[in-house]
């Protein structure tokens, strides 16, 4: 009996180990492929637009200038979203204060929108119009690929704002 239970336990802990390794060697995706600095992801872009140095020296560049400028948002939007909260929580908070931060955030996040839309455009300038119609296709078949996932996995690629969408209307955490 304890040879066997033995045997089981082996087997259970070698399989696991198979699937944790099957499971590292997949490629990147999504989100993750990007980040702070280039990753895996970046590489195999990289790869198949056929980056000249030139314009991954742009991009590097780009890159740096717009990872400043999300940070700072990110900043601004945390402050305002705190402030908001305490306000929330406080029974006795002004009515038109709450409104005033509701247009604040607003109003920040169709700037960065705005400036999401001017940094393609400057993207367009960078690259050849071949490898703008390669970067369109990759767009399209990722979105495919979201589309015809179930919907967990759909929550998983697109993260927390899937999950943001899940709360019901009014539920604060």
């Amino acid at each position: 009996m304890r040879k066997r239970t033995l045997l089981i336990l082996i087997l259970l802990v070698f399989a696991g180990s198979l699937l944790a390794a099957s499971l590292n060697a997949q490629p990147m995706f999504g989100r993750r492929m990007w980040g702070p600095r280039p990753g895996n992801g970046y590489q195999l872009l990289k790869d198949y637009l056929k980056i000249t140095p030139e314009q991954e020296k742009k991009l590097e560049e780009f890159r740096k200038a717009r990872l400043d400028e999300a940070k700072a948002h990110q900043e601004k939007m945390a402050r305002l979203r705190d402030e908001f909260r305490k306000l929330m929580a406080d029974p006795k908070a002004d009515e038109k204060k709450l409104n005033n931060l509701i247009d604040e955030m607003s109003r920040l996040r169709a700037e960065r929108m705005k400036a999401m839309l001017k940094h393609r455009k400057e993207w367009e300038k960078i690259l050849t119009p071949e490898q703008l119609q390669k970067l369109e296709e990759l767009r399209k078949d990722f979105r495919l690929r979201q589309d015809l996932l179930p919907l967990p996995g759909r929550m998983m690629m697109r993260g927390r704002m899937m999950m943001r969408h899940r709360w019901p209307a009014g539920c604060w955490r």
